[in-house]
């Protein structure tokens, strides 16, 4: 089971974050909410 972002779901580890998350779209886990990614958390 890999962590996802509550809100929209995107993947924040394994192979799919790291292949397409982060190095395409740019999300990351989020610094204040570690369950939350970083385009998540700047929307909310």
């Amino acid at each position: 089971m890999t962590k996802k972002c509550k809100k929209c779901k995107v993947p924040l580890e394994g192979f799919l974050y790291r292949l397409i998350a982060s190095r395409i779209f740019g999300v990351r886990i989020s610094a204040k909410n570690p369950e939350l990614c970083n385009k998540c958390e700047n929307k909310g």
